[in-house]
């Protein structure tokens, strides 16, 4: 290739396909037109797909200057050459590409191919159909390019491939190598979504938010602070770069449209004209179709921005002024009902801005939508004047300082709500009064101070009671579930607090053993025809409670995907934090201990940013878990030091969870007695409140870390629980005192249909050993097998009813150490004997005194050592399916 060196990179996740698919069309020598937006990383993927045709290509970028140009085109090409042409004519030239061609054939890469003058299109259609060059095509569309080159998409070895947004996969790719290091899922989610999957608005993003110390690492993550908007020089200078050659009247309506948000066509025709069309003519503004009436064939259709244009990055682009100008016309042009919700929204806030009046009918309703959708910087920025706007009534007062209130804390800010809602507690409503006790003990960690914001005064509704049960439930409080269920349909009530009831008695239903019955009404619930009608506020509450039912069943995360949680986490516009959380813990119930600690040290690393929820304390108990279950004591001991540090209310109805997943971490650092009294206390507790599922599994997490020597306190606990879990657990006792193949496998089996990788691997072995003690040496080779196999995928997991070993230096001579690294790694005794120069004979000697004093018998249960990799990013899409983003807008 001749011009400058550009650096080779990875091929992205989601373009390899379409690579090799290029790749075939090569070797049929036709031309390969590659279809992208400037600046979607074409021109990269077109170099990545030369490099692997042929090095000695020739790139030529095509110019709008030299457009109109005769030959232009052909005359850079010319001095690229060996041999070519020295003349200037178009004849001399044609001639001399000729000749240069005619012994070998050349490649060509044809960059924004659309400024190719359409004198040299005509000559290179020529030699392309000659044989005497190979075309390779970037353009941001067919349509766009010289007619002599357009026409070659009818030959008969034309190949098509067109680029599509940026996955996740290629986002994180792309970021990892920007910042030289790995990146929080949330921040590659985030600017993955600011960028409108676009890889050079990604790369100006990130390091814009990086130069702003908006995006830090934490816990060795890169993570993007999620108050952060796009509104740096670097992403305004390429927005504006990128808009400067069109035409004014398409500008004008893409930063309409990045004012008013997509709107439906009839809107923007009667807002922008004509030039709606142009722009969409232009491959900058996208036409979809939401609905078409089957009878009529009435088409409802909807403009938005495209080409990777997001909102937020025209927004940022332009000055109050414009601003301003836009707001006039859009009040000229439109009448505020033209509007959907969202759009309502945008507007009423600009105004507000720019110091324009609102009409208090119209202001409500927009703050009720935004807090509805759960859009709080939005809701902040409609309330910002709170103080200077006219409301008619207390009433309409109180509701917009609740949602004030209510999104400062949900954006972190928790001094700030509590501080605008005291002067009203003593005469406010009971959901004044409950907002701020919500934001007392779940953000401060201050249930002395909630309690007493929902004491008892005479004349109070019945709100006030339901309310103050809510908190204590959240606080891990002993309460009537029957009063729970009846304020769930209180109508006093607000929707969201009669969400949270109902939350909360479908958790301490799972809690108490029955997660079937709690999963049957969330189910029933969450497949109602009502269910899409509700807004996310109230869907949020509700879906708070489904992790609990479904790790209370023994549910697999791959099995969330059949029912509509995912979608319904998007929608909410859930915290990413606790997401994250949530996917380490699905990690941990099939005991990938290495993917649960990847995803919980981001979710903390997000957390030490804000932590709004006071969920750090909770992620770093299971963080804690994952690192003991992996063998690394150091930071096991770090995240247990960071738990016990954090408020006692982290994790608030879910902390008993949390509390259980750190007895095996208590054994292996602070011993036997330490975690026995742990232990004791733990179940006391869960005896106290009834809660017979809780039970069940610290008897569980007793018996795999070897607390409690057999299983029949624990069946006889399963015994009384709902669900698959408990129903396999139930069977244990009778397995392990009795173990055969056929009753052993049926439970293993159960495990591993649930996903459940190290409860299979930990009872197949330990049914083993107990074979073993029996004497029946094929049953245990047989167990000990199957349980090798199902553990594959627990990469550095052990546990004591696991039976693994970890080849530890300090026990082992330096020979039995050598020699057990080895078959660790799966190398034979005779492998091993040349490597070290011993017999077969003493391998083996040293093998068995290493499996003595490692407390193991087979070489099978050896642990190798990890291999360091530079990847530990939480991979793939489908485990942050649930990490949602909303549109937000500078303030």
């Amino acid at each position: 290739m001749t011009g400058f060196h550009i650096e080779r990179r990875d091929i992205l996740p989601s373009r390899v396909k379409a690579l090799y698919t290029a790749l075939e069309a090569a070797r049929t020598g036709g031309p390969i037109f590659i279809i992208g937006d400037v600046g979607s990383g074409r021109t990269t993927f077109s170099l990545q797909l030369m490099d692997r045709i042929e090095s000695n290509f020739i790139w030529i970028v095509g110019s709008k200057a030299l457009s109109s140009v005769p030959f232009s085109t052909l005359s850079v090409l010319a001095t690229q050459l060996p041999n070519g042409s020295t003349g200037t004519s178009p004849t001399e030239l044609v001639t001399g590409i000729g000749r240069a061609t005619s012994e070998r054939t050349q490649w060509i890469f044809l960059d924004q191919a659309e400024y190719v003058d359409q004198q040299s299109a005509a000559v290179l259609k020529q030699f392309a159909t000659a044989g005497n060059i190979r075309l390779v095509v970037a353009t941001a569309a067919v349509r766009s390019l010289p007619s002599e080159l357009r026409s070659l998409i009818s030959s008969p070895s034309f190949m098509r491939i067109e680029l599509a947004p940026l996955s996740y996969d290629d986002a994180n790719l792309i970021l990892s190598e920007i910042l030289g290091g790995a990146v929080n899922s949330s921040a590659v989610t985030s600017l993955l979504e600011f960028s409108g999957g676009h890889a050079l608005h990604l790369r100006e993003l990130a390091l814009d938010a990086q130069s702003t110390g908006a995006l830090t690492k934490q816990q060795d993550y890169w993570t993007l602070n999620r108050a952060w908007t796009p509104h740096g020089k670097r992403t305004t200078d390429l927005i504006n770069a990128r808009l400067s050659d069109q035409p004014e009247n398409v500008r004008e309506t893409l930063e309409l449209l990045a004012v008013t948000g997509p709107v439906t066509l009839p809107v923007a025709r009667k807002l922008m004209g004509q030039s709606i069309y142009d722009a969409i003519d232009a491959d900058l503004v996208r036409l979809d179709l939401v609905s078409e009436n089957p009878i009529t064939g009435e088409r409802t259709e909807r403009v938005r921005l495209g080409a990777g244009l997001s909102s937020q990055l025209v927004f940022s682009s332009f000055d109050s002024s414009t601003l301003r100008r836009h707001i006039k016309t859009i009040e000229e042009k439109l009448s505020w009902e033209l509007f959907d919700s969202a759009s309502r929204s945008r507007f009423t806030r600009h105004r507000l801005e720019m110091g324009l009046t609102v009409p208090i009918r119209e202001l409500l309703f927009d703050v009720e939508q935004s807090t509805s959708a759960r859009q709080f910087s939005q809701v902040i920025a409609l309330t910002d004047l709170l103080d200077q706007q006219r409301v008619d009534s207390p009433d309409q007062l109180e509701s917009l300082l609740i949602a004030r209130a209510d999104a400062l804390y949900e954006l972190g800010k928790p001094e700030a709500a509590l501080a605008l809602l005291q002067e009203h507690l003593p005469t406010g409503s009971p959901e004044i009064r409950f907002v701020a006790a919500k934001i007392a003990y779940a953000s401060l960690g201050r249930l002395a101070v909630a309690e007493q914001i929902l004491e008892p005064r005479p004349g109070d509704p019945p709100g006030v009671a339901a309310y103050l049960l809510l908190i204590r439930s959240r606080a891990n409080k002993v309460v009537d579930i029957a009063s729970l269920r009846e304020y769930a349909s209180m109508p006093e009530l607000r929707s969201e607090g009669r969400a949270a009831c109902l939350a909360h008695v479908l958790i301490e239903k799972s809690y108490a053993g029955l997660a079937e019955e709690a999963m049957a009404e969330y189910v029933r619930i969450s497949s109602s025809p009502e269910w899409k009608t509700w807004p996310a506020s109230v869907r949020s509450e509700l879906v708070f409670a489904f992790p609990t039912i479904a790790f209370a069943l023994g549910m697999n995360p791959a099995q969330f995907a059949q029912l509509t949680v995912g979608d319904d986490l998007k929608e909410a516009n859930a915290d990413h934090g606790n997401v994250m959380v949530s996917i380490g813990m699905g990690y941990l119930e099939s005991g990938l201990a290495s993917q649960a600690l990847a995803a919980l040290e981001q979710a903390i690393g997000l957390l030490s940013v804000g932590d709004p929820y006071l969920v750090k304390g909770f992620a770093a108990a299971f963080a804690a878990y994952a690192a003991s279950l992996l063998g690394d004591r150091s930071k096991a001991s770090y995240y247990l030091d960071m738990s016990r540090a954090q408020p006692e209310v982290s994790g608030q109805i879910l902390r008993p969870i949390a509390e259980r997943s750190l007895l095996s971490v208590v054994l292996d650092l602070e011993g036997e007695q330490a975690a026995e009294e742990y232990l004791h206390k733990l179940l006391a507790e869960a005896e106290g409140f009834g809660r017979k599922n809780l039970v069940m599994r610290l008897l569980l997490e007793a018996w795999q870390c070897g607390l409690v020597a057999d299983a029949s306190r624990l069946s006889e606990a399963a015994l009384q629980v709902q669900g698959p879990l408990a129903a396999t657990l139930a069977g244990y006792q009778a397995a392990l005192e009795d173990p055969a193949e056929l009753n052993v496998g049926q439970l293993v089996q159960a495990h591993v249909d649930g996903g459940q990788l190290l409860l299979a691997a930990q009872l197949a072995a330990s049914a083993a050993e107990r074979a073993r003690v029996l004497g029946r040496r094929t049953v245990a080779t047989h167990l000990l097998g199957l349980s090798v196999e199902i553990a594959q995928p627990l990469e550095q997991v052990n546990t004591p009813a696991l039976g693994r070993a970890r080849v530890d230096e300090a026990l082992l001579t330096a020979r039995e150490f050598a020699t057990c690294v080895r078959a660790a790694s799966g190398a034979s005794n005779h492998e091993i004997s040349q490597e070290l120069f011993l017999s077969p004979r003493t391998v083996e000697g040293h093998l068995q005194r290493s499996y003595a004093k490692l407390g193991i018998t087979d070489r099978r249960q050896l642990l190798a050592e990890p291999v360091a990799t530079d990847d530990e990013v939480l991979p793939a899409t489908e485990h942050t399916l649930a990490l949602p983003i909303s549109e937000r807008w500078p303030t």
